[in-house]
């Protein structure tokens, strides 16, 4: 029984007739009446009298319809109930966000979180991902922004996905190529975020799957420096698609990487015993 049908049966009953209802709800009469016999088979009863002209409720019928009015009522207050709970929500929500995910997405994130709940104090801490899944883990920080995949311990959600892409210099041999593949960057000295961050590891462990281990000359926390660094030559980086949209007045090429497919996936993590996005413990 959907609460479609409930609202049909409703309908019709109050409009006094099938033709009326139809009308109200703007559909066919056929599908109309379709609905309400598909609710007497599923319920195993008659809802109405149809040896009387007018519309009449059989006893079943009358029992449902007050059941139904009763249903639906909750059912439309609850958009209210939830605005008027998210009112009266307080607290504090600690979320760690390492650099290149908070400079991307989190702006956005808390302006509609605290439009949601404007009682609710947001504490942020700053760090790479390896560091931020540590403190949720250990309860310090109450969700993270973080790179997956996470240690099981956690629980995760995925909630953005990009591709990666190779940042050379406009005056690199490779800055003419339409794509690359990871394994002919072999012979290339790379310039990566540093090891507190969860993209470290990641590229490396690409870099080792694809048939060597890469040189990293330059590691740094701060993914503008990554990029000015490549501009000067000293190296290739390879950063999320999403961050080439800030290469503004930066002298780079990005190129797509034909193979191995390598993702950027982005999740929010909690503690096991958190069941929702929010830890509950820190709002009261």
């Amino acid at each position: 029984m959907q609460l479609r049908a409930l609202e049909v049966f409703v309908t019709v009953v109050e409009k006094n007739g099938f033709t009326r209802a139809a009308e109200a709800l703007y559909v066919g009469q056929p599908a109309l009446s379709k609905t309400i016999q598909k609710l007497e088979q599923d319920l195993n009863v008659t809802l109405f009298d149809r040896t009387s002209k007018k519309i009449q409720l059989t006893d079943e019928g009358k029992l449902l319809y007050e059941k139904s009015k009763e249903i639906l009522a909750k059912i439309n207050s609850l958009p209210e109930s939830l605005n008027e709970l998210s009112q009266v929500i307080s607290g504090e929500v600690k979320v760690g966000i390492p650099q290149i995910i908070g400079s991307i997405f989190f702006p956005q994130i808390a302006y509609h979180f605290m439009k949601r709940y404007p009682n609710v104090t947001l504490t942020t801490k700053e760090d790479g991902g390896v560091i931020i899944e540590k403190l949720v883990t250990q309860g310090e920080l109450d969700i993270g922004f973080v790179v997956l995949p996470a240690a099981n311990t956690i629980e995760a959600e995925l909630i953005y996905q990009d591709k990666f892409v190779v940042c050379v210099s406009s005056k690199h041999p490779l800055a003419k190529v339409q794509a690359v593949r990871l394994s002919e960057l072999k012979d290339e000295k790379f310039i990566l975020f540093d090891k507190s961050f969860a993209l470290y590891n990641l590229i490396r462990n690409h870099c080792i799957e694809s048939g060597f281990s890469p040189e990293v000359s330059f590691q740094s926390t701060q993914w503008d420096l990554v990029l000015e660094l490549v501009s000067a030559q000293l190296g290739i980086s390879i950063i999320p698609k999403k961050l080439t949209n800030k290469l503004n007045d930066i002298d780079i090429v990005a190129l797509p990487i034909k193979e191995p497919n390598m993702r950027w996936n982005i999740g929010i993590i909690t503690q096991k015993k958190c069941t929702q996005v929010v830890c509950t413990s820190r709002i009261y």
